[in-house]
């Protein structure tokens, strides 16, 4: 096993910017945490997912934290994600239940990278990715998540701004702001007490439960998906989709 620890130097809430382009991030808020702490760890010691661990970087400025762990060079196949995906460039090679049997060689297995992340209560959390799922414990001030086929599955946020190609985005409360697009995902938002909600997918579906105390617009926009916003007749909604049902009430 391969593992790192990063502390924040500063005490109190921070701003964290975490970079994983593959792997799994989980994010739990402490209150009366006095430190931010991030631990990165794969079952692997050695191969390309320890390098990228024992290679990854932390800089800090004031209560901004940013940790980023570098790509995997070539092509490899981890486990324990989605039926054991391959990362890479895969141009011109055959693969057979997820590993390459020609043009190119036998890809590498390795073991998940984990991020475990503890923060103080009041902190917010930005995430870049192609392929890493994130799932966050806590109610957190500000989440931003940026990936290619990552799912978000946020369980408290004040303002959220996520998008992704072919990942989900999933919220349990939402509790000011929230601007979600994906373009083969779902998005749901299980509690929305915001003031401003935008919504959009291009073939997934969108599901939004909004509260007594939710006001402002609300867009929720499909192409092929299903739309349903319950408890908006309070609110200022605009929902459509061309080929997909629609229901507000």
């Amino acid at each position: 096993m391969t593992e790192r620890t990063f502390v924040s130097q500063s005490s109190g809430p921070v701003i964290l910017g975490l970079s994983l382009p593959v792997g799994s991030i989980r994010v739990q808020v402490v209150d009366g945490l006095p430190t931010a702490r991030v631990v990165l760890s794969t079952g692997d010691t050695t191969g390309p997912a320890a390098d990228a661990v024992n290679r990854a970087s932390s800089r800090q400025d004031g209560q901004a934290l940013g940790i980023e762990v570098p790509e995997m060079p070539g092509n490899v196949t981890m486990q324990g994600r989605r039926s054991n995906m391959v990362f890479g460039s895969v141009t011109g090679v055959t693969m057979i239940n997820g590993r390459v049997v020609s043009g190119g060689g036998t890809v590498p297995t390795v073991s998940m990278i984990t991020a475990t992340v503890h923060l103080p209560a009041g902190s917010s959390l930005g995430v870049v990715s192609t392929s890493a799922d994130a799932r966050t414990f806590g109610y957190l001030d500000r989440v931003e998540f940026r990936s290619v086929s990552g799912d978000l599955d946020a369980d408290g946020v004040r303002h959220l701004t996520a998008s992704t190609t072919s990942g989900d985005i999933s919220a349990g409360c939402v509790t000011q702001e929230v601007t979600a697009r994906t373009v083969s995902g779902d998005i749901s938002i299980d509690l929305y007490n915001g003031r401003t909600a935008e919504l959009n997918t291009t073939s997934g579906d969108v599901v939004m439960q909004a509260t007594n105390h939710a006001s402002g617009p609300v867009r929720a926009h499909s192409v092929s998906g299903d739309v349903r916003v319950s408890g908006s007749r309070h609110l200022n909604v605009s929902a459509h989709s061309v080929s997909g049902r629609v229901r507000t009430r």
